[in-house]
């Protein structure tokens, strides 16, 4: 009897146990939110992230043409931020290559707490290839639940559904091909 009672009370706690773990793993979705940018004067930005509209109008992320949008959140104060420039621009380079062949993937980078003259200041300085925004009232780094910078949010964009964040990396990354890797496998685009 007292074996039945024991080998009962270690199936419950298995059944639990599973359950919980379920639960755990059934998250809630992380809709990316619908924030506002507006379109950059650089006609190659508009072309890079195939926008319609005019320099000057307003787009949403979703409006990029991509399998996957990459947003760095970054400061032009942040001593790592420009510590890591050199390597993001090189994960840049990569992503370029990848989606000649594969998953178009596209990046962009907000400034926290960054006035345009701030951004464009971070651009010159570290060469960085990719449109920059101004985010100057930390609104969409909040939005984005941004936690420090370097950060490094992975959007899956959906044609015609809601598009998710799937990814969230702060404090950068060691190796662009390491995160290349885990930012197209996660994006499950292949």
């Amino acid at each position: 009897m007292k074996q039945k009672v024991i080998i009962i009370g270690f199936l419950v706690w298995f059944a639990f146990l599973f359950v919980w773990n379920t639960a755990m793993a059934a998250e809630e979705t992380d809709f990316l939110p619908e924030l506002t940018l507006t379109v950059p004067e650089n006609e190659f930005y508009q072309r890079y992230l195939g926008l319609t509209a005019s320099a000057g109008e307003s787009f949403v992320l979703a409006d990029v043409k991509a399998d996957i949008l990459l947003i760095e959140l970054f400061s032009m104060y942040c001593p790592y931020c420009q510590k890591e420039a050199p390597l993001v621009n090189e994960l840049f380079e990569k992503i370029e290559e990848v989606s000649k062949k594969g998953p178009v993937i596209k990046m962009i980078g907000l400034g926290a707490s960054n006035s345009q003259f701030e951004v464009e200041h971070f651009r010159d300085t570290y060469n960085v290839p990719f449109p920059l925004f101004p985010d100057k009232d930390m609104s969409m780094y909040k939005a984005l639940g941004g936690a420090g910078t370097p950060g490094f949010i992975g959007c899956r964009l959906i044609k015609g559904e809601r598009s998710v964040i799937y990814l969230r990396n702060s404090g950068g990354f060691y190796s662009s091909d390491d995160f290349l890797q885990e930012l197209i496998t996660k994006g499950g685009v292949l």
